[in-house]
Order: C-alpha cells, then sequence, then structure tokens
C-alpha cells in the first residue's frame, strides 16, 4: 500500500446537505464546500466524483413532486465520471410500500428503474443510515485509490544507458568512436562495398 493510499480521505460536503454524515471514526478529514452536483465528493475531484445521498422520504419526493428537479440533478451526475445516488433504506421496503406517501410503490420503482437507464447514474440501496454512510466512503475511497495508482503508473523511471546521454559530435558514432568511411564494415567484417564511379549506389 502506497504513503498515499494511507493518507486521510479529504471529504467535501455540500453545504446545502441538510442532514449530512460526519464520517466520525473514518480515515476522513471532511470539508464543507458548494457542491455542483450530489451531496458529497473528493477535494480536487468535485467536478469527477459526486454522491448524491437519499433518505426513503427524500427519494419519494424527488420520485413525485420534486420530479423535474430530481431529473436535472441527475442529469448533471451523468457528466461526471463516477456518481452514485445512495439510498439509506433496502430496496424491499420501497417495493413493499413501507413509506408515508400515497405514492404507488410499483410507480416509485419502475421510476427508479427509468432515471437508472436514463441517466446512467446507479442507486445503491442501503440497510440503514449508518450503512450508507460506510457505502459512501468505500465509493468515494476506492475512486481515489484507482486514482492514484493511475499517477503512480506514470512515475516510471525513465531507462535510459548513461553512455546514451552523452553529446556527440559530428562523425561520432553510437560507441563514441570516430565514424569513417573506412572504419564502416559489413556483416562478417569486410568493408562495406563501394558502388563504381560514375554509377549510383
Amino acid at each position: 500500500m502506497s504513503d498515499n493510499a494511507k493518507m486521510p480521505l479529504r471529504i467535501v460536503v455540500d453545504s446545502r446537505e441538510q442532514c449530512p454524515f460526519r464520517f466520525e471514526g473514518f480515515n476522513a478529514v471532511v470539508t464543507v464546500g458548494t457542491l455542483e452536483a450530489g451531496d458529497y465528493s473528493l477535494a480536487g475531484f468535485e467536478r469527477k466524483v459526486a454522491v448524491e445521498r437519499k433518505s426513503l422520504g427524500d427519494l419519494i419526493g424527488c420520485l413525485s413532486g420534486d420530479r423535474a428537479r430530481f431529473e436535472k440533478e441527475l442529469a448533471r451526475l451523468r457528466g461526471f465520471d463516477a456518481c452514485a445516488v445512495v439510498v439509506e433504506s433496502s430496496q424491499p421496503t420501497l417495493r413493499l410500500g413501507h413509506y408515508r406517501s400515497a405514492m404507488d410503490a410499483g410507480s416509485a420503482w419502475q421510476s427508479c428503474l427509468a432515471f437508472m437507464q436514463r441517466f446512467n447514474v446507479p442507486f445503491i440501496w442501503c440497510n440503514s443510515r449508518q450503512d450508507a454512510e460506510q457505502v459512501t466512503f468505500d465509493f468515494l475511497r476506492h475512486y481515489h485509490r484507482d486514482r492514484v495508482r493511475e499517477l503512480e503508473a506514470l512515475r516510471i523511471p525513465a531507462r535510459i544507458a548513461p553512455a546514451a546521454t552523452e553529446r556527440r559530435g559530428p562523425g561520432v558514432g553510437m560507441d563514441g568512436r570516430p565514424d569513417t568511411p573506412q572504419g564502416r564494415t559489413g556483416g562478417k567484417g569486410n568493408p562495406l562495398p563501394r558502388a563504381p564511379a560514375g554509377t549510383r549506389p
């Protein structure tokens, strides 16, 4: 594991997040900022990775009365390298209609499927708020780890022989000796043949 991988994750929480995760006990440093999309991101990658957090009640509201605004949010997330909607509830809870809303459970589930397909944004269903916090941290951590690996792969030292870096003047061969016609030989050590006078080689 590289030293970068051991460093605390620099998580940015959107200033408009109503009930933010605090990531207490996680290897993370949390700052508050204004994000273009999503509720959580990484410092330096605010336009690359984002997580949108939803309680089940929030999600149902976004699938019904606040649907237009939610679609705009998903459209912004679609342009990111990595993004997800993390729901603080399980999928069966939604599909069985265990929530306080008049919205039909079947319609709510079909809307989720349609949005995932239309905007290419996955919905990650969790067992609880605590589980959703862990999932959010891990989602951002994996993205950060992959970016660190990419940077480390680019830091490959150039393998150039020291002799090849020496400056050579005109008429000097690769071995540093004068490159003269008399010194050039064929494949078996014989002088290279010369074209007869008056002919083109």
